[in-house]
Order: C-alpha cells, then structure tokens, then sequence
C-alpha cells in the first residue's frame, strides 16, 4: 500500500485533498466512510453522509480526517491504541484490531 506513515502511527493515503475548509478536533464533520478489517471485512459503511463532532470520535478520525479538506477523500489504517484499543466495540471488530478505513470529508462546520 503506498501510504505516508504520520508521527502518531497512522498510514494514510490522500486520494483526494478536497479545496474547501479544513477540520479541527472542534469541528463537527459530515463524512461518508467504510471500515474494514485488515482481512477486508467490512464491519460499518455509510451510504448517506452522516455527522459527527471530531472530538467525540476515535483518536485515529482525530488525527487523520484533519489532513484534507472539505471535498477531499482519504485511507487511514490505524493501529488497535488509535482506534478501540483493548476493547471491542461490538461484533465484527475484535480487541485490539488494527483498522482501515476509507472516508469522504463531505461538509466541515
């Protein structure tokens, strides 16, 4: 996978920069996203956009999504302690998985 290894642990690859305004742990993001396993099991899609406040998600969204813009599109695989950690959240994601996932920044507020 040609990706860029950022200081917190992450791999991510920029597909697209977007050109619009760019995120702080402050903003509330409207994003599509898929999430997989490294096995390529997906474990959560989003179809319809859907919004979050950054702050409120896992540490891995809070360090990658910043890196783009509105309008721009990115892949983050993301070590188990940037992501649920020692927990699972729920079915489909087993403790201490690392995580992929694709994710569209479509509106910053």
């Amino acid at each position: 996978i040609p990706a860029i290894k950022h200081s917190s642990g992450i791999y991510y690859q920029i597909k697209t920069q977007g050109n619009g305004a760019k995120p702080t742990t402050s903003s509330t993001v409207s994003v599509t996203y898929e999430g997989k396993l490294l096995n390529g099991n997906v474990f959560d899609k989003s179809n319809a956009p859907v919004s979050f406040a950054l702050n409120r998600l896992i540490m891995g969204w809070q360090i990658g999504i910043p890196l783009i813009n509105k309008g721009g599109s990115i892949r983050l695989i993301m070590p188990s302690a940037l992501a649920y950690g020692t927990a699972s959240p729920g079915l489909g994601i087993p403790k201490n998985s690392v995580l992929d996932f694709e994710i569209t920044l479509v509106d910053v507020n």
